[in-house]
């Protein structure tokens, strides 16, 4: 029994080692990370070995993740290896991919996202239709709620004779030299202004440094001390919480949404049936237009270039209305009330024309792909298709079976946007 707890305690000291080890790995790396970060990822658009930069800081905004999370006691959840398969993917194609700015904005989402996500600490407990709200969790409330994490991680590390941690005294100490750091320049600057001889030692002075291109840097270098505070802050944040303040916003969230339910269904079906009608009546006045590149058959006035432009942009614009009267009308009817099946309906009904609209673009994409070649933006006009078609069939099918469908959307708009940049870097290195 006594060898027993000799190897418990073991495991204990063992586990308490790499705890500490990794809050101490975590906080080394912050500084540097958040330089590379403004430096040669988020400021770098010269195309010279950008992909390799990218990458690369992938990789280390990864490794300062796992680091920070477990140097908090936490083993971040299986589901974040997903979220870090994405982001290698979307970084190792951002150029070659089918946009670089998407590119970008998918890796800094997926970067706030997978931060939550570890911690387990997503408002509705997994992914789902609160993931906007999830976002702005990691990259508003954790991030400035935590700012000053990266002083008291410092503080915690180090104990006093007695083992109480030197948190405010640290914290201070480690303000006051950053404070003084600009009033000690101005000083200089002050002092050169006096004396021409002090001016000129000063200036030879920074002339060496400027040597070691450390003014080519300067900026980055104080940016960097807002950004790793941010980034430290809201992935300790994150990793410090237990989920009992996202469960109470969620319980609140919930009856928000619950006393928006207002709107009389038969108002509603008005609202949606007026923009089904008007699509009818466009059919009838567009259809054959519309439809003859199934039988590859262009209209005389047009060419294979202009009939696929010619309306495409109009026709996602259209489908992106959809989504806005399917949101205003899902969020704001009552529930279990007369004429809900009749809502519905028209719900239906125009997300059925979503579709027919989706395979319209699709068809003309089609067409003018199948005329010219691919190009990148040829193929996110495709993908933006495919998430439009995709989110119309989910609304249907959550209509049917009185369920939300809005994870399985996330999660396709996600790893098709992923295969679509492997497809077009294949494309590219073909080409």
């Amino acid at each position: 029994m006594y060898s027993i707890l000799i190897n418990l305690r073991d495991i204990e000291v063992i586990t308490m080692d790499t705890v500490k080890t990794s809050r101490i790995a975590g906080l080394l790396l912050a500084y540097p990370i958040a330089f590379a970060y403004l430096k040669y990822f988020l400021l770098d658009f010269s195309g010279e070995n950008s992909v390799i930069k990218r990458v690369l800081f992938t990789m280390a905004f990864i490794v300062l993740h796992e680091l920070i999370v477990r140097g908090h006691g936490r083993k971040p959840a299986s589901v974040s290896y997903f979220w870090y398969a994405v982001m290698g993917i979307v970084a190792l194609t951002s150029v070659t991919g089918i946009s670089e700015p998407v590119s970008m904005f998918a890796l800094h989402l997926c970067a706030l996202y997978v931060t939550v996500v570890s911690c387990g600490i997503l408002y509705e407990g997994r992914t789902g239709s609160f993931i906007a709200a999830d976002l702005f969790n990691a990259g508003v409330l954790k991030a400035f709620s935590g700012f000053g994490n990266i002083f008291k991680d410092l503080a915690a590390i180090r104990k006093g004779k007695n083992g109480e941690m030197k948190a405010s005294s640290f914290a201070a100490g480690v303000l006051s030299v950053l404070f003084m750091i600009p009033v000690f320049i101005v000083a200089v600057a002050l002092l050169s202004g006096i004396n021409s001889d002090f001016d000129i030692a000063v200036s030879k002075v920074l002339q060496s440094i400027d040597e070691f291109c450390f003014f080519e840097n300067f900026n980055f270098f104080v940016m960097a001390v807002p950004a790793s505070l941010y980034i430290y802050g809201m992935i300790s944040q994150s990793a410090g919480s237990t989920g009992e303040k996202e469960r109470e916003t969620f319980g609140k969230l919930v009856a928000w949404r619950q006393k928006c339910h207002k709107l009389s269904p038969i108002v509603a079906s008005l609202i949606t049936g007026a923009f089904v009608l008007l699509y009818i009546i466009f059919f009838v006045f567009e259809g054959s237009y519309l439809f003859s590149a199934f039988a590859g058959i262009l209209p005389e006035e047009f060419t294979a270039a202009e009939y696929a432009r010619q309306g495409f942009f109009e026709l996602t614009g259209i489908m992106a209305i959809n989504m806005l009267v399917f949101f205003v009308v899902s969020y704001l009817t009552k529930r279990d009330s007369i004429g809900r099946k009749i809502s519905n309906g028209m719900i239906t009904a125009l997300m059925c024309e979503s579709v027919v609209f989706a395979v319209i673009s699709f068809s003309k994409l089609a067409l003018y792909y199948s005329r010219f070649g691919y190009t990148p933006k040829r193929l996110l006009a495709i993908w933006g298709t495919l998430i439009f078609a995709a989110g119309a069939v989910m609304v249907i099918a959550s209509i049917f079976k009185r369920k939300d469908m809005s994870r399985p959307w996330i999660y396709f708009t996600t790893v098709s946007f992923a295969l679509m940049s492997i497809i077009s870097s294949i494309m590219a290195l073909v080409i």
